[in-house]
């Protein structure tokens, strides 16, 4: 796999993959990614196709997705933390 772009949407990192002539596109953002992966024969075969997929509509809805998994991790993160029990040192 090797790297044949980067580029930025806003405060999105978006990186693009190609092997075997199937393109990866991936978007980054705080410590959150999503990866859209696209077949031989697809739309995207190249850099200016997936620069061309992430329009201003396909990045609203990235962003959108970004922000349901920010708020499943902090209630996932916050349930952990609230049901743990507190752990004492034993002394005897």
């Amino acid at each position: 796999m090797r790297i044949i772009g980067e580029f930025d949407a806003g405060d999105i990192k978006i990186t693009v993959f190609k092997m075997n002539e199937r393109i990866s596109i991936k978007f980054e953002k705080n410590l959150l990614e999503q990866t859209y992966k696209f077949r031989d024969g697809s739309a995207i075969g190249s850099l200016e196709d997936a620069k061309t997929f992430c329009s201003e509509h396909t990045i609203n809805e990235i962003n959108d997705v970004f922000d349901a998994m920010s708020k499943s991790r902090s209630r996932s993160l916050n349930n952990m933390i609230e049901n743990q029990e507190e752990k004492f040192d034993i002394i005897i």
